[in-house]
């Protein structure tokens, strides 16, 4: 299974790592193949230093980038070849191409803009928990 996941999933992971999207990170993670794409990368790193975030999660400030730059050491990386005007919000067109170019199963966001779309050239878009949700239903198919 294909996986790609949002910005806002890695943000709420390093924040806490006990949380439904940390849970992805690491309970889960050899479930399912996680692809990125650079500019994910990119937006996380931006996002995590910016001040304001920083100041509302201090531990932010002493992560480890190695820690981070290893989330993404495991994941297959794509280059979209064009990313063509879909959501509602510009930033998130992105997300979905690399969803598309990857031929991703699930594209997992907390971001009501892409979840309003439900699906995207067959990739199932849900949130963490849902996806969550999928996953342990595979685990207790494979374990009967």
């Amino acid at each position: 299974m294909r996986a790609v996941f949002d910005t806002n999933v890695f943000v709420r992971a390093l924040i806490d790592p006990r949380s439904r999207c940390g849970r992805l990170l690491s309970e889960f993670s050899d479930d399912y193949v996680l692809v990125v794409f650079p500019a994910i990368v990119f937006e996380l790193l931006s996002v995590i230093t910016r001040p304001r975030v920083q100041a509302k999660f201090p531990h932010l400030v002493q992560l480890d980038y190695g820690t981070v730059l290893a989330l993404f050491a495991q994941a297959e990386v794509v280059e979209p070849d064009a990313i063509p005007a879909i959501a509602r919000d510009a930033d998130d067109d992105k997300i979905l191409a690399c969803a598309q170019f990857a031929e991703a199963d699930y594209l997992v966001t907390e971001d009501l803009d892409l979840l309003v779309l439900k699906t995207y050239q067959g990739t199932h878009i849900c949130a963490p928990l849902d996806f969550i949700a999928v996953l342990e239903q595979r685990r207790s198919e494979i374990s009967q």
